[in-house]
């Protein structure tokens, strides 16, 4: 396999010429805050109440978002829409599209999978309109498995028994004549590291250096790279046969930079040696979450220089040290992860040791850093029968995410692999995976480039958007004024208005609706009569604009490792899933006997119609506007000798003269009378006093009904006799999908606004007689998104177990008020 090897440092910048009576790190600094203000990095995490899923099943999800601008503690997030799509692993389309509502830099909702989906590996992808904009994939991914745990497996991306080995010098560039640390990666047929061992030989023939790898696939060797060499390894995995792969070539000239990083030792060591840069001075830059944290000048003696440095002084998490020459430009990078194990702590204390299934569990937390000071912080937590469902022991979680995943590009495998204090190689396997990975956070070139950079600009709202062009496709010649109109089932409709650009285009930004909803736009131009009273005037054509859908990133699906059926309790997962099932059908009952109760009870599920409310929506005379009523010029047209003891008088094509309705032989009123008015009928539009002139602007095709009172009994307390005029777009009870204004410069579209917010439901272990009692074997016992500690970092909170007799997992994650990743996890046994 051909390989193409590109130099981490190979571009070209162009500097003015700097003289070092300023500090050049001074300069870059500038650069480095200029920067992080015009592009904040933004995290966001999705913690999940299980890392798989049955069919049918629900994703119940708090999101979390900060973002770096620069200041000492991360600021949240300030994208409100976050949107997260589910992907099967072989289509590009997302199967479902989503959008929670983030205030404060957190939000909540859940996501039902539906009922014809395949079981199979899928990808759970979250972004926000500002990552879109940089060109970021996404922000975060979680891969799942969907269906029956025993099915779950890792897909191929290759032919069975592919290997592609990858080579990374230590700084980037192997430099000829110069000693060099150069790390080792190895992935199989899935995508996944595979461990290895080999050998490198040079074009003699002659064993240079052996290495081997750990579990990961990740290993490293060291050796210098002689002028005139090429260089050739053999790597050998336990299912492969050996094979040769080209090392990346070296340089004639340039700089290496070494890191020396044991955990045993406080300090840690870091090497320069130079070959032909005609560089005198150096400098040696230390960057943690986009600030810059070190700076020294450095004097090489023969070619080399080195620095013994203390641990402490430099925070926890990934360091990018970028070695500069006198001129300002990057020659070698490396990065360094410190204090991999200072984490927060999660102590879980319990009312008893052992538990009984249906019991009530009484939980007190105690959240502290790791100095063990408490932690005040919104948390979320789930617990899970871990019968069913398989955390995996060294899976992505917050801190790992937060610290690692969201730090550097590609697939990260096993990441909490790296965190476990337990583990007697995760320090040196962390060093491992900074020689294999690559920086995500920033190149040098975007930092000194930053003029180009718009200002970044977040997502505050929901937005819709359009297009409007006359009738038959042509564009507009002048601008078109808007009305939409949104229509959702939590709040009342919600009333838009504005223009158009000259080209017809259309953007309302900023708005705020729930689930699912229908919004009503219509498009017109006020037009000015020789009677200098305006016409509406509708001849345009709207389309609404869908998000577009966001394809599949070109990220590898891993889903859920395969399992060791060892572990696998069959009989249990046989009898969970029995009860599962019995349940499904249950509610599948309950469902079709409702759709039939809602059938039969349909015309008694209507909306009160509040326009109508001061006559009990009973009017004595009433019509219905019809298709066949567009004909007239407006409601007094329409009404005009249609109803006994009903009549209107004067020209109802004479919009500077409304006519007036005159009722029961009564006095003539109204503006075409030439008297005051007294008495006579009001003219209402959705149960609101107007003026006539004002109703007469009415289109028949936006009036829904007229309602006429008359008699005395029911109109003394309307104050006279009333004509109420109601429209559809103030209907309570709107049948949107069949309304009569579509086209004609109007448009409909159905769309989804915000992920509402659910309760998890949590079934009471007590027995009601004449109840429906089912047998509790739930996958997700509980599940809680709105935990918060104190400055005593205390949480407590109780939940009922189910009928399994099984361990039970409880997971908790959240940000401190610092908005430093905290992760706890605590296994109890049910007996």
């Amino acid at each position: 396999m051909k390989k193409a090897t590109f130099s981490l440092f190979s571009f070209v910048f162009i500097f003015f010429a700097k003289s070092f009576a300023q500090s050049p790190a001074s300069n870059l600094q500038s650069s480095l805050e200029d920067y992080q203000r015009q592009v904040p990095f933004e995290k966001v995490y999705l913690h999940t109440d299980k890392p798989h899923y049955l069919l049918n099943d629900t994703i119940w999800i708090k999101a979390y978002g900060t973002m770096e601008t620069g200041e000492l503690i991360p600021n949240p997030t300030a994208s409100a829409p976050l949107y997260i799509n589910l992907y099967k692993n072989i289509q590009k389309e997302p199967i479902m599209e989503e959008v929670m509502k983030l205030e404060k830099g957190w939000g909540v909702g859940d996501i039902i999978l539906p009922r014809d989906l395949s079981p199979g590996n899928y990808q759970l992808v979250a972004y926000t309109a500002y990552s879109e904009e940089k060109g970021w994939d996404y922000l975060f991914t979680k891969d799942i498995w969907i269906g029956d745990i025993r099915d779950a497996f890792v897909p191929r991306i290759g032919l069975e028994g592919n290997m592609e080995v990858n080579f990374f010098p230590e700084g980037g560039d192997l430099v000829e004549g110069l000693k060099s640390t150069m790390g080792i990666k190895a992935v199989g047929d899935k995508g996944l590291g595979v461990p290895f061992h080999g050998y490198l030989v040079d074009d003699t023939r002659d064993t240079v250096a052996r290495f081997e790898s750990n579990m990961m696939g990740m290993g490293r060797v060291k050796f210098t790279s002689e002028k005139g060499r090429t260089y050739q390894a053999f790597v050998k995995t336990a299912d492969t046969e050996w094979k040769a792969f080209p090392i990346p070539p070296a340089k004639e000239n340039g700089a290496v930079l070494s890191v020396l990083l044991e955990e045993e030792r406080d300090v840690f060591e870091i090497n320069i040696s130079e070959k032909d840069t005609e560089s005198q001075r150096f400098w040696l830059l230390g960057i943690a979450e986009g600030k810059l944290i070190y700076d020294t000048e450095i004097s090489l003696e023969k070619g080399e220089a080195s620095l013994m440095l203390e641990k402490d002084d430099f925070p926890t998490g990934i360091i990018q040290f970028s070695l500069f020459d006198e001129n300002l430009r990057p020659v070698a990078e490396r990065l360094v992860f410190f204090h991999p194990f200072a984490q927060a702590e999660v102590d879980f204390n319990f009312q008893k040791e052992s538990f009984r299934p249906k019991e009530t569990v009484e939980l007190d937390m105690l959240i502290k850093d790791e100095f063990g000071v408490p932690i005040k912080g919104d948390f979320s937590i789930s617990v899970t029968d871990a019968g069913q469902v398989m955390n995996p022991e060294f899976g992505e979680n917050i801190f790992t995410h937060y610290r690692l995943s969201s730090e550097i590009k590609g697939a990260i495998e096993n990441p909490y692999y790296y965190f476990d204090s337990k583990n007697e190689d995760a320090y040196m396997a962390l060093d491992n995976l900074m020689l294999t990975q690559g920086w995500r956070r920033f190149s040098w070139k975007e930092v000194m480039e930053k003029e180009d950079m718009p200002e970044a600009r977040f997502e505050t709202g929901l937005s819709i958007s359009g297009n409007v062009k006359v009738i038959g496709g042509n564009p507009v010649k002048e601008p078109r004024e808007i009305t939409m109109m949104i229509y959702s089932l939590y709040f009342m409709p919600e009333v838009l208005q504005g223009t158009t650009d000259e080209k017809g285009s259309f953007k309302f930004e900023n708005l705020d609706f729930y689930d699912s909803v229908a919004v009503f736009t219509q498009a017109y131009t006020e037009k000015i009569r020789k009677a200098a009273e305006p016409k509406i005037v509708k001849a345009n054509e709207i389309s609404l604009e869908n998000k577009v859908k966001k394809p599949r990133p070109e990220k590898l699906i891993t889903a859920v490792k395969e399992l060791d059926k060892d572990k696998l309790d069959e009989t249990y997962l046989v009898t969970a899933g029995e009860a599962q099932r019995m349940m499904e059908q249950f509610i599948l009952g309950q469902e079709v006997e409702l759709g039939e109760v809602v059938i039969e009870a349909k015309s008694h599920m209507k909306k009160p119609d509040q326009r109508a409310m001061l006559y009990g929506d009973n009017p004595e005379k009433s019509i219905t506007v019809t298709e066949e009523h567009f004909v007239y010029a407006n409601f007094y047209h329409l009404i005009r000798g249609r109803f006994a003891g009903v009549n209107v008088v004067g020209d109802v094509f004479d919009y500077s003269n409304p006519p007036s309705v005159q009722v029961r032989g009564g006095t003539v009123t109204g503006n075409a009378s030439g008297r005051e008015q007294m008495g006579g009928a009001q003219i209402w539009i959705d149960g609101h006093p107007v003026d006539d002139a004002m109703a007469m602007t009415l289109q028949m095709v936006d009036i829904e009904r007229v309602d006429v009172m008359v008699s005395l009994a029911r109109t003394a307390m309307l104050g006279g006799p009333v004509v109420n005029v109601l429209t559809r777009t103030g209907s309570p009870n709107p049948r949107l999908d069949e309304d009569p204004r579509l086209g004609m410069g109007n448009e409909l579209i159905f769309t989804k606004g915000y992920l509402p917010y659910r309760e998890f439901y949590v079934p009471s272990n007590e027995i009601v007689p004449e109840e429906v009692y089912f047998t509790d074997y739930r996958s997700t016992i509980y599940w809680n998104p709105l935990l918060k500690s104190d400055l005593d970092g205390k949480i407590s909170l109780s939940f009922p177990l189910t009928e399994g007799r099984t361990e039970v997992d409880i997971i908790i994650e959240g940000l401190s008020e610092s908005k430093e990743p905290v992760f706890g996890k605590y296994t109890i046994q049910v007996d």
